[in-house]
């Protein structure tokens, strides 16, 4: 990634977009490139949070591990996105959760300090911060709802519908952006049950899979399983 790459990167997220181009060049010249190779961790649960990241290409996973080791995957972090920059608010800066790349890929890493500062100086930015962090506790506890309230079939049926781009259509293709056995904990499910309905949904003719390719042939019979 170039210098130009990197401010880019920066400049096509809404953390940063608001800022005055000087502003945003000189977080540019503190932040730091992050390759990582497949499987490679990034960080763990409990590791001094002092900077965070968005995504440049790739694919991030964040989950928590109980005393077990038994994972639950929080999120998936994609490109343009970014994570952990709710952190730098907390009174303990530690990494809440693992993060580990489920394929190659690059980030941008912010010093967390550094951005606090520039919050000082720029209301604007501020308030997309909070309307950011808003937005995902809002989807958190969509989650928790749906996780707690809703069978699994419907869940699985949500999630299929949402990995589709704006209004679906017969025949629209969605791709499942990890291994399903990730996807699975993502959902709170075990792989074989996330597969059972996977061969149901396939069997009653609304869905055809072929790998981590979905096909959404009946989306209105879909619809009616939620």
């Amino acid at each position: 990634m170039t210098d130009q790459d990197l401010r880019a990167t920066l400049g096509n997220n809404a953390l940063f977009s608001s800022l005055d181009e000087s502003v945003r060049d000189d977080l540019a010249e503190r932040s730091r490139r992050i390759a990582l190779r497949a499987g490679e961790i990034l960080f763990h649960a409990g590791d001094a949070a002092e900077q965070f990241f968005v995504v440049e290409s790739g694919l991030i996973k964040l989950s928590r591990s109980n005393p077990d080791g038994q994972e639950k995957v929080i999120h998936l972090v994609r490109p343009r996105e970014s994570f952990a920059e709710a952190v730098m608010f907390m009174d303990a800066k530690r990494f809440p959760v693992t993060a580990e790349a489920l394929e190659t890929s690059r980030l941008v890493g912010i010093p967390s300090d550094d951005y606090r500062n520039v919050l000082k100086d720029s209301p604007d930015t501020c308030m997309r911060l909070l309307a950011d962090l808003s937005m995902r506790l809002r989807s958190r506890l969509d989650d928790i709802d749906q996780l707690t309230l809703q069978q699994s079939r419907p869940r699985v049926v949500r999630y299929l519908l949402a990995q589709a781009s704006g209004q679906v259509h017969a025949g629209d293709e969605v791709q499942l952006p990890a291994p399903k056995h990730v996807v699975a904990s993502r959902l709170s499910m075990t792989p074989e049950t996330l597969s059972r309905i996977l061969h149901e949904l396939g069997a009653g003719g609304l869905i055809r899979v072929e790998r981590r390719r979905v096909t959404l042939i009946d989306p209105e019979g879909l619809r009616a399983l939620t």
